[in-house]
């Protein structure tokens, strides 16, 4: 029997989020997988997903956090973590996120790299920010390396000289929420037909320009709202770009919650505008596939392998391109009907149950290394 470790780094780190969520998915198929077993370590945690996990753990679920410890949770997860998992004599270890841990005796360390957002769009963090080079001793102390789209293990071979042969590539799943959500039966809006943004907005994001390609179209302001759902609210430079563009703040509205509430936003949509500047996957798009929203995104990084012939592409940072894409989808039916299939049959060929499948031959390769 194979006993496999998660260690604390994501869950003291996260509330709630993509990284915790995908963790916490794994481990709970693989311990249930035949001659594996699987543990999660965070003795101190913040992280509802993995509060609400069956996996086995050692872990203290701290839903009134006092304001300001958060760094002592971390400084004493660091400490207590690896004092738990050599009590339990793993077998292997495979770290949630890039903190510079030191291998210890002969246990073999995967790692999972996400995305090389931190080394291609640097100014988009914090001076100071520690990511990349925490990201880079990671991977140097790993037995082996697992990315999550062919795209970014060909950026980390690019860019840190990663040895290919050290790298599996595992693709993402998505919840089955958005597949079995019933059919939207009222308007998430005013009553009007929408286009549908996901997630954050800032940086690489790019829902600038969405904006700007929605408000370049008389034919798409006549006739659909524009919803950005997740992320803070708008902020103060968002609202007055809104205005400068001659935008009703009514027809570009913020909507948050649930994903329940997601997957309805999904199903009612007249189609998903998605344009990212770059993604280690991306799953917004996997999402509205799966929930048989027509989707536009970037044809950039991973976003064409997770929606190969499912989606119209376009380039970011032409605003021009992003309009006829929005144009094409939105008013033609026809190319949205046949969109929404492909998109449905594009969407089962990823799954969490497939994501632990390719997980657990990289464990055997690094078990047998």
């Amino acid at each position: 029997m194979h006993s496999v470790i998660y260690d604390h780094q994501i869950f003291c780190q996260q509330q709630y989020g993509g990284i915790s969520r995908y963790f916490c998915e794994l481990a709970c198929r693989v311990n249930r997988s035949p001659g594996f077993s699987a543990r999660v370590t965070a003795p101190f945690h913040v992280n509802i997903h993995l509060a609400e996990c069956p996996v086995p753990k050692t872990a203290t679920y701290l839903r009134n956090r006092i304001p300001g410890t958060g760094r002592l949770c971390r400084a004493a997860d660091a400490l207590l973590s690896p004092l738990f998992n050599w009590a339990d004599s793993p077998s292997l270890i495979h770290r949630t996120y890039y903190a510079p841990l030191r291998k210890r005796g002969k246990v073999p360390v995967v790692i999972t790299v996400f995305d090389m957002i931190h080394e291609l769009f640097s100014d988009n963090f914090p001076r100071g920010d520690t990511t990349s080079t925490n990201k880079r001793l990671g991977v140097g102390n790993a037995d082996h390396i697992i990315c999550i789209s062919e795209s970014t293990a060909s950026d980390l071979v690019r860019l840190f000289g990663v040895d290919r042969r050290k790298i599996s590539v595992t693709h993402l799943g998505h919840s089955p929420i958005f597949q079995d959500t019933p059919l939207a039966t009222e308007s998430h809006t005013n009553g009007r037909p929408y286009l549908l943004y996901v997630g954050q907005r800032a940086g690489y994001k790019n829902f600038d320009s969405a904006l700007k390609a929605y408000a370049s179209s008389k034919l798409l302001r006549d006739e659909f709202d524009l919803m950005a759902f997740g992320g803070p609210p708008f902020d103060v430079t968002e609202l007055a770009t809104i205005d400068n563009l001659r935008l009703r703040r009514d027809s570009v509205m913020h909507r948050t919650g649930a994903d329940c509430d997601l997957a309805l936003a999904y199903r009612g949509a007249r189609a998903l505008i998605y344009p990212s500047l770059y993604e280690g996957f991306g799953i917004p798009p996997l999402e509205a596939m799966s929930s048989g929203c027509a989707v536009t995104c970037s044809g950039t990084s991973s976003l064409p392998e997770v929606v190969g012939h499912a989606a119209v592409l376009f380039d970011p940072v032409d605003i021009g391109s992003i309009r006829t894409a929005l144009e094409t989808v939105g008013l033609d039916d026809s190319v949205r009907t046949r969109l929404v299939a492909a998109g449905r049959e594009r969407a089962g060929h990823f799954s969490w149950d497939r994501c632990a499948a390719e997980t657990l031959a990289a464990y055997r390769k690094a078990l047998t290394a």
